[in-house]
């Protein structure tokens, strides 16, 4: 009876892996379809110029504080976008936590490692305009808590709808401000649903997981619309 109920196990174990290999093979056709479209490269690599600023966004920065193996640039769709260079990829690091069991020989139990890799998707576009690091989301429930903890979460007394919905931090408030303009908050309420990071010329919009092909070319789309808006917005503010 051990015996059958194993050979069950690895059979969904099979199933679920092969599965997932047609679903990621899926993908990547569907990446490749998206990127000929759009008259962009596929798994070209990132332009150095995004390198660069890369480790400064806070998800990467995050995702390598973790201390397992991170790597960024996966699929990625690199090209221009409303004359603007924009960059769709995935990145991915791994964590290891540990549990502990009984030894299979001797006595006494060991901790056994366990490996799980995360991965999410992230679109990044060049703007004309420099600016400060800041970072912006939809403010959620552990946004709120921390708030009330004593976090930091610039609010705008002027933009009260928008600072109901969305957590803003900064090193610096006043370049929040400077950012987050009538027509940037407007954008953000009525398009967007992920967090945004902005780091000097580059900004980041970037989900919590890893996002189907099919949805790819919107998000492309939004992040370099945004940064067209971003753009105009600081540039006309000089």
């Amino acid at each position: 009876m051990g015996f059958l109920a194993g050979m069950v196990v690895l059979l969904f174990l099979a199933v679920g892996w092969l599965f997932y290999q047609h679903s990621e093979a899926q993908r990547d056709l569907g990446l490749d379809k998206i990127a000929r479209r759009l008259g962009m490269n596929f798994r070209f690599g990132l332009p150095q110029e995004l390198k660069d600023v890369l480790p400064r966004f806070r998800a990467i920065e995050k995702a390598r504080e973790s201390g397992g193996e991170f790597q960024a640039g996966i699929n990625s769709i690199t090209g221009t976008r409303r004359q603007r260079k924009v960059a769709f990829f995935d990145f991915q690091w791994v964590t290891v936590f540990y549990t502990r069991r009984r030894k299979m020989f001797g006595w006494g139990y060991e901790d056994h490692p366990h490996r799980r890799t995360h991965v999410r998707s992230a679109v990044a576009a060049e703007m004309g305009a420099a600016v400060q690091p800041v970072l912006i989301r939809p403010e959620g429930l552990i946004d709120k808590a921390m708030v009330l903890a004593g976090y930091d979460d610039i609010d705008f007394s002027s933009l009260p709808e928008f600072s109901s919905r969305f957590y803003v931090q900064s090193p610096d408030r006043e370049a929040a401000r400077r950012l987050v303009t009538p027509a940037v908050a407007r954008f953000f309420l009525e398009n967007v649903r992920g967090t945004v990071d902005f780091v000097g010329p580059w900004l980041l919009l970037h989900l919590d997981g890893k996002i189907q092909a099919s949805r790819a070319e919107s998000l492309i789309d939004l992040a370099s619309r945004l940064a067209d808006l971003v753009t105009r917005e600081q540039t006309s503010a000089r």
